[in-house]
């Protein structure tokens, strides 16, 4: 059975409102008349409607929304778009499953709010071809994450050509700290714990593989933050240029490659550092802000063959482990002082940390240097991985 059938099977069950009402599935719930499917929706939106599930969205979003096109990516039982659409909005609500479009058509009818609604059946990611028009917003609400990244982008790359200039890309997504805590399992299995035995997949994400899925749209952060004791991400990003013809399919693939930087050579400076079979261990001096140790990842960097790729900027995505102390990661030139971007320092904590540095201007860096950033104290801890690119 296809990946698609797979997920379709498994998400006519929706959530049925907040942590308290369990799943229902929408077979069921086409089985009831207008007055009981309404009254159970309506109760199934009030649970979810508090103020630390949907209600803080809700308010950030009612009037930025009126008047406004969205489509929604994965719309369930309707509980966003109608919300929206009480609020001046019109909303496309596009789903894989029939009876979740059946049932939201029922009770977007029920509700007076037809003229303001539209639908689409995503048969297989090419259906997103039918959309029509353009959308201001393209929201994603706990979806895509469900799907392999080759097919979300997929879909994503369709959705842009639909997005007008300086729309709004909006989604929320499973964290990779939720990942670590729940034991880094493979994709086909995690999903089973964040959603259920029948749950085919969950990825996690963060603002820059959101950003990796998009490209080559440009796009500006507009809000980044994690909630729900760090269970989830939300991104809200404005596309200022959704699509970029001037790339070739073999130039995007070449942009969007990355090389590992971990065999890089290492060099000691006031500290220590060592290949394992892990990564490579350090260990800073006691003194704030001396320079433990740096990678150079100069052959990294020619390895990538990305070179002729002006006015971009260079990334490093890295999962450091830090036992003690506090460190500051920077992607530096020739020079150590000159430091290419911005610094990020790490705390200390139980579990591995994910972070990507990034190049301020298209100036190809040459150290990855981590430094000492904590006072007295003899900072330790290692880099498990670290993946250079061009920055999406």
């Amino acid at each position: 059975m296809e990946f698609l059938d797979v997920s379709r099977e498994k998400w006519r069950e929706v959530p049925a409102g907040g942590d308290t009402l369990g799943r229902s599935y929408s077979t069921d719930l086409l089985k009831l008349s207008d007055q009981e499917l309404l009254a159970q929706w309506q109760r199934m939106n009030e649970a979810g409607s508090v103020p630390d599930h949907r209600g803080w969205y809700q308010v950030l979003y009612r009037e930025a929304f009126a008047g406004r096109r969205i489509v929604e990516v994965g719309s369930g039982l309707g509980f966003d778009g109608i919300y929206f659409m009480k609020n001046g909005a019109k909303w496309l609500f596009a789903d894989i499953v029939k009876d979740n479009l059946e049932a939201v058509r029922r009770l977007v009818e029920l509700q007076g709010l037809s003229a303001q609604a539209e639908y689409l059946w995503i048969e297989h990611p090419a259906s997103l071809e039918k959309l029509e028009g353009e959308f201001d917003v393209v929201w994603a609400n706990g979806s895509l994450h469900h799907a392999p990244f080759d097919i979300a982008r997929a879909e994503a790359q369709i959705l842009l050509h639909r997005l007008k200039a300086e729309g709004r890309w909006i989604e929320l997504f499973y964290s990779f700290d939720r990942w670590v805590r729940q034991g880094k399992l493979p994709f086909t299995e995690w999903g089973k714990v964040t959603d259920g035995e029948r749950t085919p997949w969950a990825e996690w994400y963060d603002v820059e593989r959101i950003k990796s899925r998009l490209f080559p749209a440009s796009t500006t952060t507009i809000l980044d933050f994690s909630f729900g004791g760090g269970q989830y991400g939300w991104v809200d990003l404005r596309v200022d240029r959704p699509v970029d013809d001037t790339l070739s399919s073999a130039e995007i693939a070449r942009l969007m490659r990355t090389v590992s930087a971990l065999d890089a050579p290492i060099e000691s400076i006031h500290g220590a550092a060592a290949r394992q079979p892990s990564g490579v261990a350090f260990q800073c001096s006691p003194r704030i802000w001396d320079y433990a140790c740096a990678l150079d990842i100069g052959d990294a960097v020619r390895n990538l063959g990305v070179s002729s790729a002006a006015n971009r900027r260079w990334a490093a995505d890295l999962e450091v482990r830090l036992s003690s102390g506090a460190v500051g990661l920077v992607l530096t030139g020739d020079d150590k002082n000159d430091f290419l971007g911005r610094e990020i320092t790490l705390d200390a904590r139980p579990t591995a940390q994910r972070l990507t540095l990034t190049t301020h201007g298209s100036a190809a860096p040459r150290w990855l240097l981590i430094r000492n950033a904590a006072h007295e104290t003899p900072s330790t801890g290692s880099v498990d991985s670290a993946f250079l690119r061009i920055s999406t």
